[in-house]
């Protein structure tokens, strides 16, 4: 039995619910005193202690404070004003479900499964199929003309007109066919989310764009992705004054990161608006950005991070003196950060020869563009980096043939059906007779035989014998 807040006592029945606290019939009478609404000027009964109390009625009339409906069924009257029937749900506690012990605000008793569990959505659903006739996830049953598994909609009823292109539509969709409805869903979100931009040329810029989108792609697509690219025209409010904004103010805005981003707004202004790409500008805006990542790679490392940043000066300096382009500056930046990286994780604050030949045992192919930073170093910090160290043959084969080992292991993991049996004898050519790829790249399957062990290979008038793959026959 319910109990009163106010006096403490169980009762049958509360009087009145006000402000999340139950009050029984006798506490009722002794707080809640008649007197004017403040709101509407009528007698009421109001909390003797809250000079801001208004009516019931008054209470009530209010919009709803989670979608500020007007005119709506009281779902609750929570501490902040009354809420609807259909957002009641939102502010309810969570809850564990029964049966599966998700935390859940949805919690429901499903007459059908007979267990007078209360249970989360997804487990309420779970006996839901796919209608084979509408695609609606619902509770389907077999048709016995056709054997279809079929909800009870399309089941029972014949098949409707479609109120927009009349066309004849699954009783299951609704009044509206699927095109149609992603349309109209379309139209409603174009209609709420102009209303964030400020200029009239603008709004009719991103009415013009959606249209585009709308065949370009179709209303489905279209109405998922409208809320990211309206991004892409308030990112870009200012630029758009009488005419449609030049690239390279769009290009110094958004960089050529974001232009990608949203590449369906720059084909339609390109298609449109017959918009003129400085393919040139952005190559280099695309270098320079990732330089300048680079060069930022190692903020947690005081030290590290002012060695990139004064190599990163340097290699400025070289591009203003036209010594170097922006790509050789990125390409050289590439390795410098990965070393700084690797000695921001040690205890040494600068790095040694035991971090360069670790990198290029790693990445034998940087041994070429790592010595440009290990000439810096020594110059600037007193460092002796042996350069020519990074050119070892046998550091780059060693490391070349733990890649192979990858590669062939990765191979033999792999399901027997995509097993391919060229791709194993070329890099068991390369493995185990360290052959150079140029040459095993142009066998073909005629140029091997199966044996009982393996495959045995002729290239370039020699026998060559590779083991079969483990498990792959």
């Amino acid at each position: 039995m319910p109990q009163c807040d106010e006096c403490g006592d169980v009762v049958e029945k509360i009087h009145r619910r006000y402000k999340q606290r139950n009050y029984c019939h006798k506490c009722y009478v002794r707080v809640f005193k008649k007197r004017d609404c403040p709101s509407c000027g009528k007698s009421s009964r109001l909390h003797k202690t809250d000079q801001l109390a208004v009516c019931q009625k008054c209470e009530t009339n209010r919009p709803c404070i989670r979608c500020q409906r007007i005119d709506y069924p009281i779902g609750k009257i929570t501490e902040q004003g009354p809420v609807c029937n259909s957002c009641s749900v939102y502010f309810r506690e969570f809850q564990a479900c029964e049966r599966c012990g998700v935390a859940s605000q949805r919690l429901s008793r499903i007459s059908r499964f007979e267990d007078n569990l209360r249970v989360c959505p997804k487990c309420a659903t779970r006996d839901y199929q796919t209608c084979q006739s509408c695609r609606r996830y619902r509770l389907v049953e077999q048709d016995v003309l056709s054997g279809k598994m079929l909800c009870k909609k399309c089941l029972s009823c014949p098949p409707f007109q479609c109120l927009t292109c009349q066309q004849q539509i699954p009783a299951g969709y609704g009044k509206y066919c699927e095109s149609c409805s992603w349309r109209r869903i379309l139209g409603n979100r174009i209609k709420e989310l102009v209303q964030t931009l400020v200029t009239p040329s603008l709004k009719g810029y991103f009415k013009d764009y959606m249209n585009w989108l709308d065949h370009e792609i179709g209303p489905h697509k279209a109405a998922l992705l409208i809320v990211k690219h309206i991004q892409f025209f308030e990112k870009t409010n200012d630029l758009w004054r009488d005419k449609i904004p030049d690239y390279e103010l769009l290009l110094h805005r958004l960089r050529a990161s974001d232009l990608r981003k949203y590449e369906l707004p720059v084909r339609w202004l390109v298609a449109v608006h017959h918009l003129q790409i400085d393919t040139q500008s952005k190559c280099h805006c695309s270098e320079y950005d990732q330089l300048r990542k680079l060069a930022n790679s190692c903020t947690n490392s005081p030290l590290s991070n002012q060695i990139l940043q004064n190599y990163y000066q340097f290699l400025t300096n070289k591009m203003d003196l036209g010594k170097t382009s922006i790509r050789s500056a990125r390409l050289a930046m590439k390795p410098a950060s990965a070393l700084m990286l690797l000695v921001s994780q040690s205890r040494l604050d600068l790095p040694t020869m035991w971090h360069v030949k670790y990198y290029l045992f790693k990445f034998p192919g940087q041994a070429s563009a790592i010595v440009g930073f290990l000439n810096f170093l020594n110059k600037n910090y007193d460092t002796n980096l042996n350069t020519l160290w990074g050119l070892d043959n046998k550091m780059m084969e060693k490391s070349n043939m733990k890649k192979l080992e990858k590669q062939m292991l990765a191979i033999m993991k792999a399901p027997k059906e995509n097993f391919n049996e060229l791709e194993w004898i070329q890099l068991g050519l390369m493995y185990f007779h360290n052959l150079d790829r140029s040459i095993c790249i142009q066998i073909n399957s005629l140029d091997f035989i199966r044996v009982n062990d393996g495959f045995n290979i002729k290239l370039c008038n020699e026998e060559f014998w590779v083991p079969i793959a483990p498990d792959r026959y």
